[in-house]
């Protein structure tokens, strides 16, 4: 997770689909997420652009479902918890 111009942007890296409907799938799930503003692609990475003071539980429990389930690094999440999703980690 980094910070630029005063936005919160999480990292995808070499995220692996298995089929076109499997990526529809994942930048669906990931318009749903009300606290993600944009992201756009560069060589093997997805910049995810997050509104930090956004983050309520569902959006957390969101970004943490989606990012297990396509093997994102979730640590990056970490400083988004609000406390109650600790033992997840």
């Amino acid at each position: 997770m980094s910070t630029v111009d005063g936005g919160t942007v999480l990292e995808a890296r070499k995220v692996r689909y298995y089929s076109y409907n499997d990526e529809a799938a994942f930048f669906g799930w990931l318009d749903k997420i009300s606290c993600v503003t944009s992201y756009a692609g560069r060589g093997d990475t997805l910049y995810i652009e997050i509104d930090a003071a956004a983050v309520g539980d569902d959006d957390f429990i969101d970004l943490f479902a989606l990012f297990r389930r396509y093997g994102v690094d979730r640590e990056q999440l970490r400083p988004l918890d609000q406390g109650h999703f600790a033992s997840w980690f």
